[in-house]
């Protein structure tokens, strides 16, 4: 019963978001918050600012029908919601004549605050909070943090083409559960599926180029995969994630993501699937 009660609300949160998605892009569209996108188009940017308000629907009916799970429930709200918020800040304020780590901490030393450096310093402090309430070890503390940091990071990184950050998402997703199903663990991927189904309901218009998610909604993905992952692994399997983590992140700072995409014909062919 109360598995099939949170597939209703997996299904819910979907139907939901597909419904309301065309007016949060009305009302962005009339606030004149548009931008261009890839192909010159101007669309509106960060529309993922309606993950965080709609999983506060879904969570408060968690909080009714499943008490024992209130803690984690409320800590996983706030992680997405102000993973969200300082994304949100970026997409309005952000300037994009500074990238990567390197840059955005050189200006910083320099007496200039940038949004990706506020960006960066929010999301360390507020992986730090969630891991912190993951355990009490200072090493796996330490670990937890950099990987929700960096997870965070890397959907940013991924979510610069219409739907190929999502489609890394539900991958990431997938993979991670057959993982917990095979340790025993399946039972940890249950209070992330309304955020997974209000992802899964915006996504056509994602990839079809209607909007822009943002950093708002690229935040959210990253923070939720980085929480999953440090909540249910074991420490050996956390290092080989942030070992991973370390490298892209590394690789990222000469070369770009969407080249190598490019240039690979079987993931140049599932990054455009799904486009028109």
């Amino acid at each position: 019963m109360i598995y099939m009660c949170r597939f209703m609300i997996f299904i819910s949160a979907a139907i939901v978001s597909y419904a309301l998605t065309p007016a949060f892009i009305d009302l962005f569209e009339r606030g004149g918050r548009l931008v261009k996108n890839y192909k010159g188009d101007m669309i509106p940017q960060g529309i993922g600012i309606m993950f965080p308000i709609q999983t506060l629907l879904w969570y408060a009916l968690f909080l009714l029908l499943f008490k024992n799970d209130s803690a984690n429930t409320l800590l996983f709200q706030f992680a997405i919601t102000a993973a969200s918020f300082i994304g949100f800040i970026d997409d309005m304020l952000g300037a994009r004549d500074v990238l990567g780590f390197k840059g955005h901490f050189k200006s910083l030393f320099t007496g200039r605050l940038t949004t990706g450096a506020l960006k960066a310093i929010v999301g360390l402090l507020v992986s730090f909070i969630i891991s912190s309430n993951l355990t009490s070890n200072f090493l796996e503390t330490v670990i937890n943090t950099l990987t929700i940091a960096l997870f965070t990071n890397f959907f940013n990184l991924l979510d610069l083409r219409p739907g190929r950050a999502i489609k890394v998402y539900i991958f990431s997703f997938l993979v991670i559960s057959l993982g917990l199903v095979i340790i025993q663990k399946a039972v940890a991927i249950l209070p992330f599926m309304p955020l997974l189904g209000i992802i899964i309901g915006y996504m056509p218009y994602d990839l079809k180029a209607r909007c822009m998610m943002g950093d708002a909604g690229s935040n959210v993905l990253g923070i939720s995969i980085g929480v999953l992952i440090t909540s249910t692994f074991g420490l050996y399997i956390k290092i080989l994630v942030l070992a991973f983590l370390i490298g892209i992140h590394v690789f990222t700072e000469k070369y770009s993501l969407t080249d190598l995409i490019k240039n690979n014909r079987f993931l140049n062919y599932l990054d455009n699937l799904g486009r028109s």
